[in-house]
């Protein structure tokens, strides 16, 4: 990457990731702040078409281009729909590897007082080996299922539905073949939907998020946001922003650079007027950042 750099450019990069590595060594907190561009740094990008065509040729056939583009699609049958779901799941839970991008992260803030707040489902937190009683999926997961009408909070693993449903898949019309075997709630006969924040225990994890906050009062804090951008800001991007504003001794580290998949449409590395004097903006890929901590702390030596 820094051979992309001009030579200002190069120095500021340098300055940056020094001030940040402090910010990491010397802080009594650190709240980390992970979006959908710290996956994609990993190598798994909603927006990247050539990995769509691999794992939905289906629908890359039929003109898609990248997952995005399905978050909000047309009306589908529910033997499609759950097509669909079954191969997206399957591809980002269970067939991309647990990321070393996120190891290293985590050999970055090991034994420190850190704590994660993510926007994204795919569960890389908990694949790669972070505690997950530091960690708070916001968005949920791709892991559990609900009744889609209501009728009762119960959820179910979803892998055995993916394993069912996956050589059940036509691939001339891409839906299930067998529409008895599309998923319904056992109590009412509703379709089955992802649960993403309706599950048992998500209440207890988002308590665990606000207990960790409230206990920086009074502590320096480092905030480093990862690939956050405007898809669900009120996630993290804004309470990160009113965070660092109220905090007495914070400082937040916006870690984004546009996709390059998307021109136009991603990174805002920029930061409020308001918080430029407790924040650092950093228009770098994740990975970069990640990649260069990692050595920084010698920690490419140690394996």
């Amino acid at each position: 990457m820094q051979n992309q750099l001009n030579s200002d450019e190069k120095k500021k990069f340098t300055a940056d990731l020094e001030k940040l590595n402090h910010w990491l060594q010397t802080a009594d907190k650190i709240l980390i702040g992970a979006g959908a561009g710290l996956t994609a740094a990993a190598g798994l990008s909603y927006l990247d078409e050539e990995l769509f065509k691999q794992f939905q040729p289906e629908m890359a056939a039929r003109g898609y281009r990248y997952p995005y583009e399905l978050f909000q699609h047309e009306e589908w049958p529910q033997a499609r729909e759950w097509a669909y779901l079954v191969r997206h799941v399957h591809f980002v839970r269970y067939v991309f590897p647990p990321s070393e991008l996120y190891k290293k992260l985590l050999s970055i803030v090991e034994g420190k007082d850190f704590f994660v707040i993510t926007s994204n489902c795919d569960r890389q937190f908990l694949r790669t080996g972070f505690p997950m009683d530091r960690v708070f999926e916001a968005q949920g997961s791709y892991d559990r299922v609900r009744c889609m009408a209501g009728c009762t909070r119960e959820t179910w693993e979803i892998k055995p539905y993916i394993d069912k449903l996956l050589p059940l898949i036509d691939p001339e019309t891409f839906m299930i073949a067998d529409e008895n075997a599309i998923p319904r709630c056992p109590y009412c006969g509703a379709p089955l939907n992802l649960a993403f924040r309706a599950f048992e225990g998500y209440k207890k994890e988002r308590q665990r998020y606000y207990d960790f906050v409230e206990s920086t009062a009074g502590k320096k804090l480092c905030l480093l946001e990862l690939g956050v951008g405007f898809n669900t800001p009120v996630v993290i991007r804004w309470p990160f922003e009113r965070l660092t504003y109220y905090h007495s001794n914070a400082h937040l580290f916006r870690v984004n650079k546009e996709y390059k998949e998307w021109p136009g449409h991603g990174g805002y590395p920029m930061v409020p007027d308001a918080i430029k004097h407790a924040a650092t903006e950093m228009p770098y890929d994740a990975a970069d950042v990640i990649e260069h901590l990692y050595q920084m702390q010698g920690k490419g030596q140690e394996s």
